[in-house]
């Protein structure tokens, strides 16, 4: 799946051309497909490596994942040969509980760490939930919360079909994200830039700052116009934002050297 400036993959391929490379995680229920925009404008700045977790897009015949930790198992592979501090990652809503918990697993391993992170629609991960678990709701009440998480598409909506297909693998990622329970642990030794919708009811300004508990470079705060799923209405902000943190943070040796490693 390649978007048309030929900037979005499913899968990750370390210095591709060069470029540094932002690899992104998706929202609960969506696909890398969600990134699309954002790598079109981010052509010629940074490689957009938009990975689909299991149970959608390229791996829609696997399984989807019920458990952060299966989603950072999943990943870590796929990072295995990327350089150290050469790339960036970016988590939208789910993807960013698993960015998290993926990079203290690669602290732990000693593996290639990000230069920063960048987290959008997504509380910080030891602030609570505050609403009742979702994955355990009925078919109906599930796509309820789908429409008030503005996720959906008029063509949705109205095609029961689809519905049907989408509603297990919506339970499946809101149940890895409802199951996930936080650990104290050292904080990330890079940036984190945390992103939210001014309308989004689900993730407040609070929620975003709180990131800076478990960051000790820093953390920078920003709402953009729109909801949780501000990035279909900011994609060139949220670009333009990102390519300055990279062109800050990665440096043209970083993004090319094979080294790996956090030392």
């Amino acid at each position: 799946m390649t978007a048309h400036g030929g900037n979005c993959l499913t899968d990750t391929a370390p210095n591709a051309g060069g470029q540094p490379k932002l690899v992104c995680l998706h929202a609960a229920g969506a696909t890398a497909a969600m990134f699309f925009e954002l790598a079109e404008r981010l052509h010629g700045r940074l490689a957009v490596e938009a990975i689909d977790l299991p149970g959608r897009g390229s791996r829609y015949h696997n399984a989807p994942l019920r458990r952060v930790s299966d989603a950072v198992g999943f990943m870590m592979p796929l990072l295995r040969d990327f350089p150290h501090r050469g790339y960036a990652l970016f988590g939208y809503s789910m993807g960013a509980l698993v960015a998290f918990e993926l990079t203290r697993k690669l602290q732990e391993a000693a593996g290639a760490l990000p230069a920063f992170l960048v987290v959008a629609a997504a509380r910080a991960p030891q602030v609570p939930a505050r609403d009742d678990p979702i994955h355990l709701m009925d078919d109906q009440s599930l796509f309820g919360e789908l429409v008030r998480f503005q996720g959906t598409t008029p063509e949705l909506l109205n095609n029961q079909e689809l519905i049907a297909l989408l509603l297990p693998r919506l339970r499946a990622d809101f149940e890895l994200c409802e199951t996930y329970v936080f650990r104290e642990g050292d904080r990330l030794p890079f940036p984190v830039y945390a992103f939210g919708g001014h309308d989004d009811e689900t993730v407040t300004v609070a929620d975003l700052a709180a990131w800076s508990e478990v960051a000790r470079e820093g953390t920078t705060c920003e709402q953009f116009r729109g909801g949780h799923f501000f990035i279909n209405q900011q994609a060139g902000v949220l670009a333009d934002r990102i390519a300055a943190f990279a062109e800050e943070a990665i440096h043209p040796q970083s993004s090319v050297s094979g080294t790996t490693g956090n030392g």
